[in-house]
């Protein structure tokens, strides 16, 4: 078949990555030998294929977002299995417009978009997983730098608590580093921020801010310096916009650092 786009292109890309239906890919097989456009096709998309593997740097996720990933999978409802055919029924058109549109037969016709278009789709997709690996490993730096802090025997370690005694947060501090643990505080949206007041003075001082995310309790690193370093007493607030106030609206919970 010469000229034009074979109408069977899609098929082409889903065979490249093995994600055709047994009557598809008993199709495709005696149709490739007399379609170059659809040769053409596969071998562009294993391209793209490869191209997606080696612009991504492999990262091993950390174990509990693991096990929350494999939870998700295990409660996800799976597609009930069709029924089968009456024996005399009439045969089932190939590909119904609006059927048989699995997440496997979609993700075949986005690679053929990938392939058509000359692969700029690959590359804003390859963009936007760097974009993703990138974040998630800052995030998992930031982590082991937090726990490392918590782990120095020199670091200042205050528990925040509300004024019925219950634990808020940990305050964790060094010369030139500093972290926060959320334990009780409730996730914050956009338009609010938690903040970290120095109460070691007359006036409480803004030290640093931070978000909660819902179900996080991960300790948070924060912008801090030998002058926040200084104060033994913090406290924690919850503040309107994105910035510190001069001084807090609430003090949700306030707590010393632990003597030595």
């Amino acid at each position: 078949m010469n000229g034009g786009m074979c109408p069977h292109e899609e098929l082409a890309v889903g065979w490249a990555m093995h994600s055709l239906e047994p009557d598809e890919e008993a199709l495709l097989r005696d149709h490739l030998p007399t379609c170059a456009s659809c040769r053409t096709t596969v071998q562009s998309t294993q391209e793209v294929l490869a191209g997606i593997g080696g612009a991504v740097r492999q990262e091993q996720p950390p174990p509990r977002l693991r096990a929350m990933l494999m939870e998700q999978i295990e409660h996800t409802p799976q597609e009930a299995p069709a029924p089968p055919a009456p024996r005399h029924a009439a045969p089932t058109p190939l590909r119904p417009r609006h059927s048989r549109r699995t997440g496997r037969v979609l993700l075949a016709a986005a690679a053929a978009l990938a392939v058509l278009a000359g692969g700029g789709y690959l590359g804003v997709r390859v963009n936007q997983l760097s974009g993703e690996v990138t974040a998630a490993q800052s995030r998992t730096d930031d982590l082991n730098k937090a726990l490392s802090l918590a782990a120095d025997p020199a670091t200042n370690r205050a528990v925040l608590r509300t004024t019925s005694g219950d634990e808020a947060a940990i305050v964790l501090s060094s010369q030139d580093s500093a972290a926060v643990m959320p334990l009780d505080l409730k996730p914050n949206d956009s338009g609010h921020v938690y903040v970290v007041w120095g109460a070691s003075t007359k006036a409480p001082v803004p030290l640093a801010v931070f978000d909660v995310r819902a179900g996080s309790t991960d300790p948070q690193l924060l912008s801090w310096s030998p002058e926040a370093h200084r104060h033994t007493t913090f406290a924690v607030s919850l503040e309107p916009g994105r910035q510190a106030p001069t001084t807090p609206s609430k003090v949700l919970a306030g707590g010393q650092v632990a003597p030595a």
